[in-house]
């Protein structure tokens, strides 16, 4: 792929190779991450005392919930017997904000006002609550063998926030883009039990959430079910046994539905493998089973010597290229996966290098001065994000077409990225007169993958401050280099459905942020035209004269 780059851009004019100047050598590693046990308990309630009131029933049953261990196990011993075999824990999970208040109703019953910051549903779906959400827990009690015990109450769980960061855990599952070319994650959060895998299956079958379902479909037949409800491993392969709804998927959707499955259950400490079978019968498919896109590529820099990839021994740069920076100066670089087409942002437009017959063309795509963001996707169309959020969306694919999508926000435009699978779109906007927001969108195409419209999705609120760059981190997730009311720069990873995390805040002030090999990893530019790298939970710089940084897609 370099030599491609190399062998166009040398066409251009200059020659002469420069490395970047740099600091620290890089050096790749292992990820190492801790293994997920399918069940276990981080907290251990206590079960009910003799001769408790109607309060602290209903009350010791609320905490034992942060404790999935043995099917809420401790929880059901607050139960009458009858109700405990009926209780269903796994149907909605309330994540508490602030004290709940108790209030006796009679003699028998127990009503629990809780404040609610987010909820997670049955399917594992994460869902923000408004501000002042409050929800009437009503719980009845009875009296049995002489105790106090539950015989009705809501099937869901209340945890706190730390509780909930603890005991649940994000599981992308995954569906296919609607042309059958890629996998596309949609992030679900399940507490770590033997039944995850089941919870998993069923979350699949159920479909795709509705924010991501114009961009995504399932190649398994809709109606399909499990014949038992449970998926068991045995030597490390799953065992998923579909009932008769499922043979209605041909060849092709078959081996995609395969790849669903994997990519969705080897995400569980133990399971390698999946065996598919319908009715009992083990399912032949053919090898070639779709997998996620790699959320990770090679990183490209701009210096004073051009345009160079940044790789363990510094960056070489590319012949040529250096006539960009003396006659162009770029403030934003862009490269196709196959090293084709090159694109570049300046204060007269966007231009872009293309390769012809006998020799390189460049052209100017248009006259926008400012521009938040630049890109190739994934299919090698390339997007243009104007800094004014009022102005369209300018999209070019290989053969010049333009397409644009016109916006419906006003103010400023402040970044934008596309994920690595070429489906979810995420731009950060702050309007008049209120908060900023990042829109996630979804992106649907033609026959040919040529884009066709930018579909409302759903939006995430930063909280420490203006979005200034936004980087895909993994499967599920956006890391957020935020501008703070004292004018520095926060770092915060943000699932695309879930609760805020908030990194090691960067010694310097960030411009730009870039996904880095490593999926746990990110780089950072600064307004001194400076690069640091984020790995291990702290920051270092790496090298000095950096103007642009990008990954090639």
């Amino acid at each position: 792929m370099i030599r491609k780059i190399v062998a166009l851009l040398s066409l251009i004019a200059l020659t002469g190779c420069a490395t970047l100047p740099t600091e620290f050598n890089i050096q790749q590693g292992p990820e190492i991450a801790p293994e997920t046990q399918q069940e276990f308990a981080f907290y251990t309630p206590s079960g009910p005392s003799p001769n408790a009131t109607a309060q602290e029933i209903v009350s010791g049953f609320l905490g034992a919930g942060t404790s999935p261990l043995n099917d809420y196990g401790v929880a059901r011993e607050f139960l009458s017997e009858d109700f405990a075999q009926r209780w269903n824990p796994n149907n909605q999970t309330i994540i508490r904000a602030g004290a709940p208040v108790f209030r006796q109703a009679g003699q028998t019953l127990m009503v629990v006002e809780v404040n609610s910051g987010a909820r997670v549903d049955e399917q594992g779906r994460y869902i923000d609550s408004e501000a002042g959400d409050a929800t009437s827990l009503r719980f009845q009690l009875t009296e049995q063998d002489g105790q106090l015990r539950i015989s009705s109450a809501p099937n869901l769980t209340v945890v706190t926030p730390p509780v909930f960061s603890v005991v649940f855990n994000a599981f992308p599952l995954y569906f296919v883009d609607s042309n059958s070319q890629t996998l596309v994650p949609d992030l679900r959060w399940f507490p770590s039990r033997t039944s995850t895998a089941t919870r998993l299956v069923n979350a699949l079958l159920d479909g795709p959430s509705s924010w991501l379902a114009p961009g995504v479909k399932s190649a398994i037949p809709e109606g399909t079910q499990l014949t038992i409800n449970a998926v068991r491993t045995l030597e490390g392969v799953a065992q998923v046994d579909f009932d008769a709804d499922a043979l209605a998927a041909g060849t092709q959707d078959r081996r995609i539905m395969l790849g669903q499955l994997k990519s969705t259950l080897s995400q569980i400490a133990g399971i390698t493998d999946v065996a598919l079978s319908v009715n009992g019968s083990i399912q032949e498919i053919l090898t070639g089973a779709l997998e996620p896109t790699a959320t990770v590529s090679p990183i490209f820099v701009l210096t004073d010597n051009g345009i160079g990839p940044l790789n363990s021994t510094g960056a070489a740069g590319i012949p040529g290229t250096a006539a960009l920076v003396s006659s162009y100066e770029p403030t934003l670089i862009a490269l196709t996966e196959d090293g084709e087409r090159v694109a570049f942002a300046t204060s007269a437009g966007v231009f872009e290098i293309r390769p012809q017959t006998f020799s390189t063309q460049m052209v100017q795509l248009n006259s926008v001065s400012e521009v938040a963001a630049l890109e190739y996707d994934s299919f090698g169309s390339l997007w243009v994000f104007p800094s004014d959020a009022a102005y369209a969306v300018e999209v070019y694919d290989r053969s010049t077409v333009i397409r644009k999508f016109a916006s419906e926000s006003t103010g400023v435009r402040l970044a934008a990225t596309i994920s690595a699978e070429g489906v979810r779109i995420a731009q950060a906007i702050q309007a008049p007169d209120s908060e900023p927001r990042i829109d996630i969108g979804i992106i649907t195409r033609d026959s040919n993958f040529i884009p066709l419209k930018v579909n409302p999705g759903l939006s995430v609120t930063p909280v420490l401050g203006v979005p200034v760059s936004l980087a895909w981190q993994g499967p599920a997730n956006l890391r957020v280099l935020e501008s703070t009311a004292s004018g520095l720069t926060a770092f915060s990873e943000y699932p695309v459905t879930g609760p805020r995390i908030q990194l090691a805040m960067p010694p310097v002030v960030g411009t730009r942020i870039q996904g880095a090999v490593s999926t746990s990893s990110t780089y950072m530019l600064t307004r001194f035209d400076e690069l640091w790298l984020f790995t291990g939970g702290s920051w270092r710089r790496l090298a000095t004269g950096v103007a642009a940084i990008t990954a090639i897609r």
